[in-house]
């Protein structure tokens, strides 16, 4: 079992998000989050993989099966979050998506930015494949 290495419980009035992280190996974190990312949030989202990507994890998979909402301030914060990663040669792969985002990522073509994968296992696969045709 993975071992839980951060969790954090934003809570700004009724705004609550929550972020659990368990680190997949030396190079992959995989972050869960809870609630919803809205204005007050995406800072907090923004920070919580930049400690990640500043520890020296390159790859972060974002568990979004928790996520009840995410406001245009949210995507921003995913746009920035893939900016951070990519600028360290990294990924950031967004899964269990629920309908009403995986729509948004597609009807505004944030989709072809962000890695979207329907499982965390297929999100390693994925990863896990491109680092070995780096190596190969």
């Amino acid at each position: 079992m993975a071992e839980v290495i951060y969790s954090r419980y934003i809570n700004q009035d009724i705004n609550m998000i929550n972020f659990t992280t368990r680190n997949l190996s030396d190079s992959i974190v995989i972050v869960s989050v809870a609630g919803k990312m809205a204005e007050q949030e995406r800072e907090h989202f923004f920070n919580c993989v930049g400690e990640f990507v500043d520890a020296g994890y390159s790859h972060v998979i974002v568990e979004c099966y928790g996520l009840g909402f995410v406001s245009s301030n949210g995507l921003v914060a995913l746009l920035r979050a893939c900016k951070r990663v990519n600028k360290k040669g990294g990924r950031i792969c967004l899964t269990h998506l629920d309908s009403k985002l995986a729509e948004v990522l597609e009807v505004t073509k944030l989709g072809r930015l962000l890695a979207v994968y329907p499982t965390t296992l297929a999100a390693i696969d994925s990863i896990e494949q491109k680092e070995l045709a780096c190596v190969g």
